[in-house]
């Protein structure tokens, strides 16, 4: 029996978890209330309390080595790599040039700029190149990019996460569409596809944290 909740979605629940629920920071702040001048766009920004869940996950582990396929404006890009022991360096992956643009002044503004190496390019090419040159000790893995390319983001990253690394998937509810079996759009059936491998996946322990738009935790064994 599954235990009823009130979900994080819930608007009365969200504003009280934003008010006490995650420390605040004055440049994720700052940039959060740029990346809303971008309109509809700025829906791809992930949400305060799963920014502030990576950046512990990267502290309790102090990583050393991350990756993050898709940037936008960088605000995920922050929470990582502040997150990561001093040494760490985040290769951060993104087609956009506009988008990244802004990204790159929020990284210098919060100090970060030494640690976060940007590659324009995209973020299956970059997988393909670390496979091929056995790159392949990264501790953590930040997919949050085109939905369509979803399980094959997943497969390669299994190559080149070490054991006991961490693979995070954002937006795996995918605003409750993958529980609608007659939405056929790829996008959805990706997803969906995707929840149901990684649900009996023997390669990896995995949680999936109902909060925005889903976000799946997955540990490679």
């Amino acid at each position: 029996m599954v235990s009823k909740v009130i979900s994080i979605n819930n608007e009365n629940l969200r504003e009280y978890a934003h008010a006490v629920g995650y420390e605040k920071d004055p440049v994720l702040e700052k940039l959060r209330k740029e990346t809303q001048k971008l309109g509809d766009a700025s829906i791809m920004q992930i949400g305060s309390i799963q920014g502030a869940l990576i950046e512990m996950l990267c502290r309790i582990g102090q990583y050393e080595k991350c990756l993050e396929i898709g940037v936008f404006t960088g605000y995920s890009s922050i929470c990582i790599a502040r997150g990561m022991s001093e040494n760490g360096n985040l290769y951060a992956v993104d087609t956009s040039k506009e988008f990244t643009s802004i990204a790159e002044k929020y990284w210098k503004m919060a100090e970060l700029d030494h640690k976060i190496h940007l590659t324009i390019d995209k973020g299956l090419n970059f997988l393909e190149q670390s496979i091929k040159n056995n790159n392949n000790d990264f501790d953590l893995i930040f997919i949050d990019a085109d939905k369509e390319n979803y399980i094959k983001y997943y497969e390669m990253s299994l190559s080149i996460i070490r054991r006991g690394g961490i693979i995070i998937i954002d937006n795996t509810i995918w605003k409750g569409k993958v529980m609608n079996e007659d939405d056929k759009t790829r996008s959805t059936s990706t997803i969906r596809e995707l929840n149901n491998l990684i649900s009996k996946d023997t390669r990896v322990s995995q949680c999936m944290v109902t909060m925005y738009d889903g976000m799946t935790i997955c540990q490679k064994k």
